[in-house]
């Protein structure tokens, strides 16, 4: 006979106390091995992959997308060691009291028949909260008794929600995450992670953003991430980048290697924004390159100047697992012995759009006194701090340059 335990929410780092829900990837009833994950989890500075400890299944979930849980409390009832699903659902809804979901308000709704002008159950604050933002009621859904939508059904509906999806193109297909526009919208940003990383790792950052009205998009680069695509030329890579985005004008953010890759788009951009740039001066950090390519993470992460949860260590060492190859072609096309190869102050040079570099004084990654190499029209900021990762030291100050791009 199996056993009916709770899964808790796992701890992502050191100080997080709560996590929001992602995307919920397993369906009740559905069987799982050990490892597969079972969905994702978003904290402070990234969204992480949590996967099931061990073979089982899913019988039901205690939370919904874009909640905040505490760390450790129930988010899942799973049953272990094979019992048939159906005797696990009759246990499972015995004693256990119903957990507010947003598919039940969306039911309510429509029983009722509610539509774009008619007045559906609402607490006062719930109100006062809607004439505030301008959301329409009718089109939030309530997780209240019988549907009533309270005031942390506004507060969600008014938070930016994010997808998953995959591109086509000729190099292969480049993996997307993205957080819809609120309030005023203000255009479309891309942001462009750096070597070794993926698009989790612009989590806060593109949450801030989609907040300050930009439709925000993040990919994950050839041989990173979700992307399946085996370039690894420079050139080729910006290739596979440039024919997944849409045909708009976008606010582009660079971070380290993927400024590289912004300095070929300019034809796409209405501002750029190059956090830490590689490109911009001969060295770099060879000991980080090397740790990272030899599976040493822990000492490879040590040059980031942040704490990088043990989650999103471990799909570190599982993508450099993956990637490891290609990865390798990459950094050698870029740097050699401590020297970086190319440079991208020719093509910023004359840029008539806005472009700006951000970097950490002390950072020991990229040095930053590069900046003195940037050609006039680029604009710099220096930041306090030993961080290779200024989107995840100042993350309100990033999407506040980019914002101001537009004025």
């Amino acid at each position: 006979m199996g056993r009916i335990v709770e899964m808790p929410l796992p701890r992502l780092g050191e100080t997080m106390d709560e996590g929001r829900i992602g995307l919920i990837i397993k369906k009740p009833g559905e069987r799982f091995k050990r490892g597969e994950t079972l969905l994702e989890v978003e904290s402070d500075k990234t969204t992480v992959e949590v996967p099931a400890l061990q073979d089982g299944i899913l019988i039901e979930w205690l939370v919904a997308s874009d909640e905040m849980v505490p760390v450790d409390s129930a988010i899942a009832r799973i049953e272990i060691e094979g019992e048939a699903v159906a005797e696990v659902k009759v246990k499972a809804t015995g004693n256990t009291p119903p957990v507010p979901s947003p598919l039940r308000g969306r039911s309510v709704a429509k029983q009722q028949g509610w539509g774009p002008h008619s007045r559906p159950p609402a607490s006062t604050a719930a109100r006062a909260a809607a004439r505030r933002t301008g959301i329409e009621l009718a089109m939030v859904t309530g997780t209240g008794r019988n549907g009533r939508i309270t005031r942390n059904d506004l507060a969600a509906a008014a938070r930016p929600g994010r997808a998953t999806y995959h591109v086509e193109t000729p190099k292969g297909k480049i993996f997307f995450r993205e957080w819809p526009a609120t309030g005023v919208a203000r255009g479309t940003a891309l942001l462009i992670h750096g070597l070794f990383a993926d698009s989790q790792s612009f989590t806060t950052l593109g949450r801030k953003l989609a907040a300050w009205g930009f439709r925000t998009l993040a990919l994950d680069l050839p041989g990173h991430g979700h992307s399946i695509a085996g370039v690894t030329a420079l050139n080729d890579m910006a290739q596979a980048v440039e024919a997944a985005l849409p045909e708009r004008r976008l606010h582009i953010v660079g971070h380290s290697y993927g400024a590289l890759i912004a300095s070929f788009l300019p034809a796409h951009a209405q501002s750029l924004t190059l956090l830490s740039p590689a490109g911009c001066g001969e060295e770099i950090n060879g000991g980080f390159v090397a740790a990272m390519l030899a599976g040493r993470i822990d000492h490879g992460l040590s040059f980031l100047g942040e704490t990088v949860p043990a989650e999103a260590q471990a799909l570190f060492a599982d993508h450099l697992a993956t990637h490891g190859g290609q990865l390798r072609a990459i950094a050698a096309g870029v740097a050699e012995d401590g020297n970086q190869t190319v440079s991208i102050l020719d093509k910023l040079e004359g840029l008539t759009i806005p472009v700006r570099a951000v970097f950490l004084r002390d950072d020991a990654v990229i040095p930053a006194h590069h900046a003195l190499n940037l050609p006039s029209n680029v604009s710099v900021r220096f930041l306090k701090g030993a961080s290779h990762l200024p989107h995840w030291r100042d993350p309100d100050l990033i999407a506040a340059l980019v914002a101001h791009s537009t004025v």
